[in-house]
């Protein structure tokens, strides 16, 4: 059976189903995306919902499970969201549908990068817009009480007239801290944003970008205005891993993803990728796995 092609799934191609983008479960704009009940989503549901199909999330989600349960894979990891959980997914991130139970139903949020603009962003929130959250909560009645409450003040605040933008940075801004709070931080103080910090968040972004053709240390500390020694003390300390530590992960993940999602030979991947030989990549994939590409596409099947 041949594989499906990774599409991009954001809220302008949900905009393009030629679906009505206001009724009284659903808010979808080309930046902002808010569904209450998978209910609202009825007439778009089996377009998107397509067994196997792996998409690009070009925003994140947040997702609440109001009920039921579905099953996805998560950058070619299984996972399960329940009833009364949570799950934050950075943008950026690959998903592929693969069942969902007939009471599913669950509450989503979606907003680009862009949206924030202007906004201070600390922690959770400025982990999340550069791509490096990928969290699952189990939550209590006192926190789902709450979480309902921060979506249907958003709500709310989408159909005012005029819509205030900044109010509703400000709602994104305060559900990411009660994010946090679910996480057990919430009694601590929040603490301010170290240069190192702001560096190696910097970073994080630049890998997420370049780092299928840009594999050494000169380009990154280039883009950050530091020098190379610099920035490998740094990135170490702040993360206990080294700078290609993190650009070989993103380079694998796009090798993985081609191999589970496309019918290309093991040459055109390595060349797609900017190895200078097939030799060299498998390699590099062997290195990192263990299995050669063949085997592991081989096992995903």
């Amino acid at each position: 059976m041949r594989r499906k092609e990774l599409r991009d799934l954001g809220l302008q191609q949900v905009i393009e189903l030629q679906m009505i983008p206001y009724n009284v479960e659903r808010y979808i704009s080309s930046d902002f995306g808010l569904v209450l009940s998978v209910k609202g989503m009825s007439d778009i549901t089996e377009k998107i919902f397509v067994p196997e199909q792996p998409y690009r999330l070009t925003e994140g989600r947040i997702v609440y499970m109001r009920s039921g349960y579905v099953r996805v894979r998560m950058n070619l990891i299984e996972a399960r969201l329940d009833a009364h959980q949570l799950r934050v997914v950075s943008p950026g991130a690959v998903i592929e549908f693969v069942e969902y139970s007939p009471d599913c139903d669950l509450t989503m949020l979606a907003f680009s990068s862009g949206f924030m603009e202007g906004w201070q962003k600390e922690n959770l929130l400025s982990a999340y817009i550069q791509g490096r959250v990928n969290l699952q909560l189990a939550l209590d009645a006192k926190s789902e009480h709450r979480l309902e409450s921060i979506f249907q003040l958003m709500w709310d605040v989408l159909h005012d007239e005029p819509l205030s933008r900044e109010t509703m940075q400000a709602l994104i801004s305060v559900l990411f801290r009660q994010i946090e709070c679910f996480q057990g931080k919430g009694q601590k103080e929040v603490k301010r944003t170290t240069r190192q910090e702001q560096l190696f968040a910097r970073f994080i972004s630049l890998v997420n970008r370049y780092a299928v053709s840009e594999r050494n240390v000169s380009f990154y500390a280039g883009k950050l205005y530091v020098t190379p020694r610099y920035l490998c003390t740094l990135i170490r300390e702040t993360s206990g891993r080294t700078v290609m530590d993190w650009v070989n992960d993103a380079v694998l993940l796009e090798a993985k993803l081609m191999l589970c999602h496309t019918d290309k030979l093991v040459y055109q991947i390595a060349d797609e990728l900017y190895f200078p030989n097939p030799s060299f990549f498998c390699k590099f994939f062997r290195r990192m796995t263990g299995k050669t590409p063949n085997q592991y596409r081989q096992g995903r099947r």
